[in-house]
């Protein structure tokens, strides 16, 4: 927790990558995404707060109508779902975010409202049924964006915050938080904060590229290994 959050402060995204596929295999994919969406959103909130009047709230408005929207009805399948077909859908995302991240492919089309819309709509749809905030999709759309580096981190960490916020709320509606869950939950929150916390002061300090780099490959192996064992499930 305290390294993933460090990731997601220091670079933009990624930690909840790494978080939701471990605490799977320990504790279940509806409790992983409990536990980390609830840690993201109090770690980060201080973060987003201090980028807020970074956003640039003509791409972020219809993204985040496109968030909250298919965020919440992909929910309703991430209750009812197998839990095995849900890991193994964390397993895929995760992997091909990875190999999309370490190939540094970018979207250069037309950035209208509509097609902010549309990201939005499939950004929310990743979370909601598989519980993984979809950073690299956010990372392909504003990498190219004529913004500068602050406006492209802010644009990608306001929508990871409220992916967040909108499944940990619709999770809880849906009467699917345990007690043990949230017990886990404010254990591992103070090395969350930590974490975010060490995250902005390194990225004042340092580059992110070899950092990213690191974080492209564990990525890989994390969903290499959830896929493994859901072959080996399998047989």
């Amino acid at each position: 927790a305290f390294l993933a959050s460090a990731l997601t402060a220091y670079v933009g995204f990624g930690g909840a990558l790494i978080m939701v596929p471990l605490y799977t295999f320990l504790f279940g994919p509806i409790n992983a995404i409990a536990i980390t969406t609830m840690c993201s959103l109090v770690s980060l909130s201080p973060i987003v707060l201090k980028l807020i009047k970074k956003i640039e709230w003509t791409q972020l408005l219809p993204l985040s109508v496109g968030i909250i929207v298919s965020n919440i009805l992909g929910i309703v399948f991430l209750t009812s779902a197998d839990p095995t077909i849900v890991s193994l859908g964390i397993g895929v995302f995760v992997l091909a975010s990875g190999f999309i991240l370490m190939s540094n492919f970018s979207y250069k089309g037309p950035r209208g409202p509509g097609v902010s819309a549309i990201v939005g709509l499939i950004c929310g749809s990743v979370m909601g049924g598989f519980g993984v905030p979809s950073g690299p999709i956010l990372v392909v759309y504003f990498l190219a964006a004529p913004i500068s580096v602050i406006t492209q981190r802010a644009n990608i960490l306001f929508p990871i915050w409220l992916m967040c916020l909108v499944t940990s709320v619709s999770l809880w509606a849906n009467d699917v938080v345990e007690q043990e869950t949230l017990f886990r939950a404010l254990f591992i929150l103070p090395f969350s904060i930590a974490g975010a916390s060490l995250g902005s002061y390194i990225f004042k300090k340092a580059p992110v590229s070899w950092f990213k780099a690191v974080a492209n490959w564990l990525l890989i192996a994390i969903g290499t290994s959830l896929l493994l064992k859901h072959l080996i499930g399998l047989y």
